[in-house]
């Protein structure tokens, strides 16, 4: 990542703020997404910027050194209204996908942000019912769960923003989440974690993150970003490919329309001088071009929906984050056996146990041949 991260105290509960595009491709929206006018404004003043609001809802930015250097000017507005017909000389219109957004989102991953929160407890930690919670039984009974005491873990969630190019552009904020040791947690299409209430720094971790350790985080996270974006990639080229199929084939109904009326008038022609051997005619070199026109259309409109994703890193959050163990007994007559699970204690989110058989995450328990196991087992 280059420099290390500067340490950004967010502006309102939560983790940083980040940009937001709805989910729909080619829609058109009133407004901006929601975040982005604060990201924008939180980056800009932590990057030593002068703002000043001015007419209309618009911005009047100074620019810190790093940035006038960067962007060739001192001052710049700032537009965010969409519907704007014209802009003020000189203006950038600042949205995700602008030219504006995009300078903006570079500098961002060039210096990315990074803060320290502690995720509050929930209360009560774990739901009365226990692991039943997330895991069914059939001929089993559960007996009564135990909450153990609360503990905190180190643990990062990291930003990102991924851009589809291709077609319709489209844009997500994601959220990784990481384990103490790198490990893959959990993650959201969202600027933030969901469901956590937070609080500035950390809470019972006093040692600091050492820059070799958060470059190590990092460079797990994009391993684990790689992965979830050849999935996300898979799903995308379903609705990539369907797009660009209807694109084809309408071009194709236009050429084949229009090369069957080239066709039926070289035979009216051909008709009409039928024996005059002195017309100089050229039968196949209209529909000749038109077919040629036709492939060169066709491959503009594949290259034009080739499908290409970008994933710029922008922001990293360490968290303290309360965790505990949940102890329960499932039951069959006289046969007992006690499961263990971890609890997302932020949350109130008891893990799936794991299968007393096999050891796999169980979502559901049954009886297998005098023991208890999993629907795998079974």
């Amino acid at each position: 990542m280059g420099a290390a991260p500067r340490i950004v105290r967010p502006r309102r509960r939560g983790a940083i703020s980040a940009p937001v595009i709805p989910p729909t491709p080619g829609a058109a929206s009133a407004a901006l997404p929601d975040g982005w006018r604060e990201f924008v404004g939180d980056w800009l003043r932590q990057s030593g910027c002068q703002l000043q609001p001015a007419a209309r809802g618009d911005w009047e930015v100074e620019l810190s050194a790093a940035l006038q250097r960067r962007w060739r000017r001192q001052r710049v507005r700032l537009v965010f209204d969409p519907q704007r017909a014209t802009l003020p000389r000189g203006a950038w219109f600042m949205a995700p996908g602008s030219g504006a957004g995009r300078k903006l989102l570079e500098s961002a991953t060039e210096f990315p942000a990074y803060s320290r929160l502690t995720a509050l407890a929930h209360v009560p930690g774990a739901p009365e019912s226990g692991l039943a919670s997330v895991c069914r039984v059939k001929g089993l009974t559960w007996g009564p769960a135990r909450l153990g005491p609360v503990r905190y873990e180190r643990r990062v969630s990291v930003h990102a923003v991924v851009t589809r190019w291709g077609g319709l552009p489209w844009q997500e904020p994601w959220t990784v989440m990481l384990g103490p040791g790198g490990e893959f947690l959990e993650w959201d299409i969202t600027p933030a974690m969901p469901d956590a209430r937070t609080r500035e720094g950390l809470y019972q971790i006093g040692d600091e993150l050492a820059p070799a350790e958060r470059t190590q985080w990092m460079e797990q996270a994009r391993g684990h970003l790689d992965r979830l974006t050849r999935e996300r990639e898979a799903e995308w080229e379903r609705t990539v490919a369907r797009l660009r199929d209807a694109e084809l084939e309408r071009l194709g109904s236009f050429f084949s329309s229009r090369i069957e009326e080239e066709e039926e008038r070289l035979r009216r022609r051909t008709t009409n001088h039928h024996g005059d051997e002195s017309s100089d005619l050229h039968p196949t070199g209209d529909v000749t071009s038109l077919k040629l026109e036709w492939e060169r259309r066709a491959a503009e409109v594949r290259q034009r929906w080739a499908l290409s994703i970008e994933v710029r890193l922008w922001g990293l959050v360490e968290w303290s984050w309360p965790v505990a163990e949940l102890e329960q007994e499932v039951r069959s007559g006289a046969m007992r056996v006690r499961l263990v699970s971890h609890v997302d204690v932020a949350r109130g989110r008891p893990a799936a146990p794991a299968c007393p058989s096999c050891g796999e995450p169980a979502e559901m328990l049954v009886r297998v041949r005098g023991s208890i196991g999993c629907t795998r087992c079974a």
